[in-house]
């Protein structure tokens, strides 16, 4: 299943997210919801977020504009893919199913 998350993972219910989630699942990450893509300023770390997902084994996108349009290019974790509109399309084609959060 693809789930898109929109929002900011500080404003949403992020443990009920983590719970659903399987290692079949990826993760796209937009408008607000790229910021749960980010590094931790200080050290350079994945934040805690995103070291959850990563120890789930959940490959996680990110739309490439919306990270653009946050100025968080240089900000962003290594472990995300940054993608494009067409290859956002492409998520959608493969999973049948999508659940926006």
């Amino acid at each position: 299943m693809l789930y898109t998350i929109s929002t900011s993972p500080y404003y949403s219910d992020f443990n009920s997210l983590i719970s659903l989630l399987t290692e079949q699942d990826e993760v796209l990450l937009l408008q607000d919801g790229v910021l749960l893509g980010h590094k931790i300023s200080f050290g350079n770390k994945d934040n805690n977020f995103l070291i959850q997902l990563k120890d789930k084994g959940i490959r996680i996108f990110v739309l490439q504009n919306d990270v653009e349009a946050r100025g968080l290019i240089s900000y962003m974790s290594s472990y995300v893919c940054h993608i494009s509109y067409i290859d956002f399309v492409q998520l959608t084609v493969k999973h049948t199913q999508h659940f926006a959060w």
